[in-house]
C-alpha cells in the first residue's frame, strides 16, 4: 500500500479521501441498495429501497463517475473546448 511518512496509508488514495469527506456530511456516493417488500393494504406491490453506506476505503474513481448523485462535467462535452488552444510549456 502507498504510505507517505506516518499516518493512515489509505488516506493517500484520492477516491478514498473524497468518499470519506462526502460520507462525513451524509451525501451518498454509490450506496448499496436493498429492496424489501412494503406491502400495505393501499399498495400490495410496493417496495422499500433501503440504502446502505459502503466503507469509504472500498471506493474507486469510477464510482463517482457512475453514481447517480453526481454530474460529471467534462469540458469537451459542456462547451466548445479545443485542446489545440492550450499553451504548453
Amino acid at each position: 500500500m502507498i504510505a507517505f511518512g506516518s499516518g493512515d496509508p489509505t488516506r493517500a488514495i484520492c477516491s478514498t479521501l473524497i468518499a470519506q469527506a462526502f460520507q462525513a456530511v451524509h451525501y451518498p456516493v454509490l450506496p448499496t441498495v436493498e429492496y424489501r417488500a412494503a406491502a400495505t393494504e393501499q399498495c400490495p406491490d410496493c417496495v422499500d429501497e433501503i440504502m446502505h453506506i459502503r466503507h469509504h476505503s472500498l471506493f474507486a474513481p469510477r464510482d463517482f463517475d457512475v453514481s447517480p448523485y453526481f454530474r460529471i462535467v467534462k469540458p469537451t462535452i459542456e462547451g466548445k473546448f479545443d485542446f489545440r488552444t492550450l499553451k504548453w510549456a
